[in-house]
């Protein structure tokens, strides 16, 4: 919203402007008394550094390599995540029951439909960037499978969802302030502010103010809800709930642009959400399955 409507095209601050967010929000927990963080030692501490570096990355990657193909195909390859979410899972054996016929099933039309919901341009790419793209969805995935773990106690961490975000949030905001630095996004927003300042917009830019600092604390609320929904369940229902955001996402935006979606693209968005529908039922009915058969 902020980078379409306000043609804020500097997504590296905006990444900042979350994590600020959530900064400013988990302080004002901690000064309320609401929340009181654990105390984590050296070698906890450097894990979260390791894990904020990946979350940086995944970012930057993902960045990059719009750069070299296009947004239908980003997001073709993007939805591909929960793939290699299974592929990490039972890998890294976080998953060591490992996942039914009937799972693998439900996956195939939350993936095909993203394909189908993103359809456009799917030859302006490059070698390079498809490997970026490959290579950022691998990132993404990742990211899921170490949050999950971390969340509910792995790598000799347990943190809860409010203690996670107090943590990482001041180490995501440092290293993305860095790449806007490297990258010399900073310097061409403060020109942005400058031109708009120039036009004596005064209205504009106080909008646009607004604007960023409602989408930090839509941010903070958003980024509690992502995790406290990830300690309670899997990394895979996470990016199954992933791709169903993407194609939610598309309708909502045709919506808000007046933008007409295709017969293809609907048929894309209904076999999303179909199979997250179908993901969460046979997940459910393994979970009875399971609960009764201890009861036995």
């Amino acid at each position: 919203m902020v980078l379409q409507w306000y043609q804020f095209g500097f997504p590296w601050l905006v990444t900042a402007v979350h994590s600020l967010g959530g900064i400013i929000g988990m302080r004002l927990l901690v000064y309320t008394g609401h929340f009181t963080p654990v105390y984590l030692d050296y070698s906890q501490k450097r894990l979260l550094w390791i894990f904020s570096a990946l979350y940086t990355v995944n970012i930057a990657v993902s960045n990059v390599s719009l750069h070299y193909v296009s947004v239908p195909l980003h997001q073709v390859v993007r939805g591909t995540v929960p793939v290699f979410t299974v592929i990490i899972s039972l890998v890294w054996k976080t998953a060591p029951e490992g996942y039914s016929w009937r799972v693998y099933v439900s996956l195939v039309p939350v993936v095909l439909g993203v394909g189908l919901s993103t359809y456009g341009d799917y030859y302006s790419f490059t070698i390079v960037g498809f490997l970026l793209t490959l290579l950022g969805t691998i990132l993404a995935a990742t990211k899921t499978v170490v949050t999950n773990t971390i969340l509910v106690g792995g790598y000799q961490l347990k943190l809860s969802a409010l203690d996670l975000l107090y943590q990482l949030s001041p180490l995501a905001f440092m290293q993305t302030i860095g790449w806007a630095v490297l990258t010399g996004e900073l310097f061409d927003a403060w020109e942005y502010v400058r031109l708009v300042q120039s036009d004596n917009n005064s209205s504009r830019m106080y909008a646009l103010i607004v604007a960023l600092v409602a989408n930090g604390a839509i941010a903070f609320v958003l980024n509690i809800s992502s995790f406290t929904a990830s300690k309670n369940t899997s990394a895979l229902a996470m990016t199954v709930a992933g791709n169903v955001k993407v194609v939610l996402a598309v309708v909502l935006g045709c919506i808000m642009f007046q933008v007409t979606l295709s017969p293809l693209s609907t048929l894309g968005v209904a076999l999303t959400i179909c199979g997250g529908a179908a993901y969460s039922a046979v997940k459910y009915t393994e979970a009875q399955r399971t609960k009764y058969k201890s009861l036995v």
